[in-house]
């Protein structure tokens, strides 16, 4: 496709980043954390996944919104900054807490990007709403999940092969072994990476925790609401959703990790009922494609971004 001068720049070209401001937007009678990267160009909203945070994108977003997007990480409603109330983590409450911040931030037909259980809400959103409602969508390694089909899957397998872990540990160390929760080429111990890399990788980290007063770090996200949003991961059907988004999307699934056999027959179905897909591995990549890879996955968006916005 020829360069259109008036559509965003690379996110490799050499731009001061946007700072960005973290703000209370209003969800679906809950306060949500969003992390706004500013910008007036198309609208990209990115979403993470379960148990994760907005912070995931930090080395993706500043790319983005150096290109010239309008770009927001959300916090979904228990995660990071946002309120966890004890109920409400299925995919239509969840809906309901993006379309109430788009809507209070004014930004319509946003590319909405999620990763993991993100890209099923975020294909659930397309899927539930009006064509125009999104204009593109980017699932990394989410959004064709569909646990239900896995071989031999019960909701009583889902509901113990998938509860989180339990921990308690102290501050510092929660953040410095980081190495066991990041890839190695994100080790925040490694004293080679970049101290800006370093310190976004510490906050991801630092977002997803709450801290008691003998400073001991637990999961933010409960284990209760933890297994609410499995139980609506076991009911979803992606399969069956894929023909009701009429909008184009990229799908970029991970390929090195343990999982990647299994993906390629779910990321090839999905292909094939989306009525405008395109798929793009990352062959190198284990799951957490926005910590290991944000270049090269801030590349992908803003190439696939700058493609939906030309269509218009």
């Amino acid at each position: 496709m020829p360069t259109d001068p008036s559509m965003p720049t690379d996110p490799s070209t050499p731009t001061d980043p946007s700072t960005p401001t973290d703000r209370s937007v209003p969800g679906d009678g809950i306060a949500l954390h969003a992390r706004d990267w500013g910008g007036d160009g198309p609208p990209v909203v990115l979403l993470h996944g379960l148990a994760s945070n907005c912070r995931i994108w930090d080395g993706v977003a500043p790319l983005l919104a150096a290109a010239g997007f309008r770009v927001l990480a959300l916090d979904q409603r228990g995660h990071g900054e946002s309120d966890q109330p004890a109920g409400g983590y299925g995919f239509e409450p969840v809906g309901r807490d993006l379309e109430a911040a788009l809507g209070a931030l004014g930004i319509a037909r946003p590319l909405l990007a999620g990763h993991s259980w993100g890209g099923n809400v975020a294909l659930q959103y397309a899927a539930d709403r009006d064509a125009d409602a999104v204009a593109g969508l980017a699932l990394v390694d989410g959004g064709f999940i569909e646990i239900s089909a896995w071989p031999g899957m019960t909701r009583e397998k889902a509901l113990e092969q998938l509860a989180p872990p339990r921990f308690a540990v102290p501050l510092e160390d929660w953040l410095e072994q980081a190495g066991r929760w990041v890839p190695p080429r994100i080790d925040t111990k490694n004293a080679s990476l970049p101290d800006a890399r370093k310190a976004w990788v510490r906050a991801f980290l630092r977002a997803g925790v709450e801290v008691d007063a003998g400073g001991v770090a637990r999961a933010r996200f409960h284990f209760g609401n933890h297994m609410q949003v499995v139980e609506a991961l076991y009911d979803q059907r992606p399969s069956e959703l894929y023909a009701k988004v009429a909008c184009p999307v990229l799908i970029c699934p991970a390929g090195s990790d343990e999982f990647a056999a299994a993906k390629r027959p779910a990321v090839d179905l999905a292909a094939s009922r989306l009525p405008d897909a395109r798929v793009t591995w990352f062959e190198d990549t284990m799951h957490d494609i926005p910590l290991q890879r944000p270049e090269a996955l801030a590349a992908e968006l803003a190439g696939f971004a700058r493609e939906v916005a030309a269509r218009g």
